[in-house]
């Protein structure tokens, strides 16, 4: 294989040793050389010491040039070709500069670091005004970006965090009712049993075809979901509907604006799991409907580990707003006014009153704004776009290889359903019930995925495995799951790790779709 546009793994390599030599040579009695800034500040030579703005690709838009320029900005080297921003993304190199400058501004002048920072790049670190904060300049940008209020948005550390103060802040109720499927992530999943077990709270599990072939629809989707939806429920009682907007099982994206609508029209407030979506999908807050979106800024987004973005619904009819105390109590209230004068109440922005939980991680924050900045110059439709191209791609890749049927979520017509994950079994019986043969094959998967890590080039991608029936008892279906990200994955990769993955299946011995 030719090799991929990048910075080498030796190179950097080579910079990260000099520079943990440098910082080797100072020692306890000896002062680090220091450079000055604009604003007066004095910053350590031997580190990255300049903001930098996100970067410019010289290019014709939407080019294989245009694309190789776009993955030369992050850190992934030649030889390493990443299916696996599902489960995590490769940070821009610009943006983990900035992290380091982030963190020794804040080092160096605990006090003021922000208004350093400002001084010294205001058009890179920008204030909304000069009684506001960085902080919420990058809520409204991000805010702006995926189509929410400025007031909606609270950067937080990941998609469980944002579960959990969903689940924490709702006033749950005995005999509330929360509709979900049987193939939820544990960020969410966790705390519905959690609300099952501590508060009484009933919760209706629907369940969807392992084989989601391309004749699905939507309006199928929603049949599933009404029946659950339209159950009688106990007077005075909330209902919530609780799903992933792609799972990250098999890939399969649900048609979130629709179940969000059917949500309402049923009485009930929606609770998404989005962690997939920012980085890959289009989203759009409003038009989405939902009332809570909770998602991860490691993934998709690139943005880095510890980061994320929680949406909660602060717009329309106050009466309209989900009953919600928070989540977060450190500024819930105090023992010395009883109740707490947000007792009961919604009218407070989650922006300003959930940002703060303790000593946040702002310099991290602020790195994955940096990125979410960069995708909006990149486009999000574009990413999202090439991101989905790239996995049906590789779908029909499979299908000519296996046939359609070792695709566990089919490429269908309709744009609701498209995603930048693929998930497939290329054994024989993937259907199967008998707990051998899935052994066997969970087996065969795992020394493919260890064949093709051992590579060079190196060969990530992973295995999932879900239960076919909320009855089951254990998972047993399982696929290999391939994420295509626009940003840094190609078609030449693609072929790349096809022919490797269907040499690694071959050398299972296993018997194969068709074979």
């Amino acid at each position: 294989m030719e090799k991929a546009n990048g910075i080498g793994r030796r190179d950097f390599l080579k910079g990260v040793a000099a520079a943990a030599v440098t910082a080797g040579m100072i020692g306890p009695g000896e002062a680090a050389q220091f450079i000055n800034h604009p604003a007066g500040n004095k910053m350590p030579a031997i580190l990255p010491h300049n903001l930098q703005p996100h970067p410019e690709i010289k290019a014709f838009k939407g080019t294989e040039r245009y694309w190789a320029k776009v993955r030369q900005t992050f850190t992934l080297p030649n030889d390493y070709l990443h299916f696996n921003t599902g489960t995590t993304g490769s940070q821009p190199l610009f943006s983990l500069i900035n992290l380091v400058v982030y963190n020794l501004y804040k080092s160096m002048d605990p006090r003021d670091w922000q208004i350093n920072l400002n001084a010294d790049y205001p058009e890179l670190f920008p204030f909304v005004n000069s009684t506001s904060s960085a902080l919420t300049a990058r809520q409204t940008a991000v805010a702006a970006q995926y189509g929410a209020d400025p007031t909606e948005i609270v950067l937080s550390y990941n998609t469980t965090d944002a579960c959990n103060l969903i689940f924490a802040g709702t006033p749950w109720q005995e005999r509330d009712r929360i509709v979900t499927t049987h193939w939820e992530h544990n960020a969410m999943a966790g705390p519905m049993a959690w609300a099952r077990d501590y508060h009484k709270v009933d919760v209706s599990i629907v369940e969807l075809p392992s084989n989601f072939t391309a004749a699905m629809t939507v309006a199928e989707v929603l049949e599933l979901f009404e029946e659950k939806l339209s159950a009688p429920l106990a007077s005075g009682k909330k209902q919530y509907l609780a799903f992933s907007e792609v799972f990250y099982k098999n890939g399969l994206r649900m048609p979130v604006k629709e179940l969000c609508k059917l949500a309402r029209d049923k009485g009930a407030y929606s609770i998404v799991d989005s962690a997939h979506g920012w980085g890959m999908l289009p989203v759009n807050c409003h038009e989405y409907g939902a009332d809570f979106i909770a998602g991860a800024g490691h993934k998709w987004l690139c943005g880095g580990p510890g980061t994320g973005i929680f949406y909660i619904r602060n717009t329309g009819d106050l009466d309209t707003l989900p009953p919600f105390a928070q989540g977060n109590w450190g500024s819930y209230g105090n023992l010395f006014t009883i109740p707490s004068l947000r007792y009961g109440n919604r009218s407070w922005s989650p922006a300003g009153a959930m940002q703060g939980r303790g000593e946040t991680n702002t310099p991290a924050l602020y790195a994955m704004t940096d990125v979410a900045a960069y995708f909006n110059y990149l486009g999000v439709q574009d990413i999202y776009n090439r991101g989905v191209a790239l996995g049906n791609y590789l779908k029909d890749k499979i299908a000519a290889h296996w046939g359609a049927g070792a695709l566990w979520v089919q490429k269908n017509p309709d744009p609701a359903f498209h995603t930048a994950l693929t998930a497939f079994n290329p054994f024989s019986d993937k259907d199967t019930v008998d707990l051998n043969l899935y052994t066997a094959m969970k087996t065969a998967m795992t020394n493919v995925l260890n064949a093709l890590a051992a590579e060079d080039p190196k060969i990530y991608l992973r295995t999932v495995t879900w239960r076919n029936s909320k009855y089951d008892t254990a998972d047993n279906r399982i696929a290999f799951r391939v994420s295509t990200h626009g940003v840094y994955n190609s078609y030449r990769e693609i072929d790349y790790m096809f022919e490797r993955l269907v040499a690694a299946v071959n050398a299972t011995g296993l018997q194969q779709i068709g074979g």
